[in-house]
């Protein structure tokens, strides 16, 4: 899912490209997919899949 999508940590001092290793949970249900990937820096990013 992330090579469709240029996503980098958004925390202040980081700006670092997530990568699919980040990925710590993947939550799916009827309405689609989420996934939580948790950069180095320690910040979180949810990305949302239908």
């Amino acid at each position: 899912m992330l090579d469709e999508l240029a996503a980098t940590c958004e925390h202040d001092t980081c700006n670092r490209q997530i990568q699919e290793s980040d990925c710590m949970l993947v939550y799916r249900t009827d309405g689609g997919e989420r996934r939580a990937y948790e950069c180095p820096c320690g910040a979180v990013t949810i990305t949302v899949h239908r």
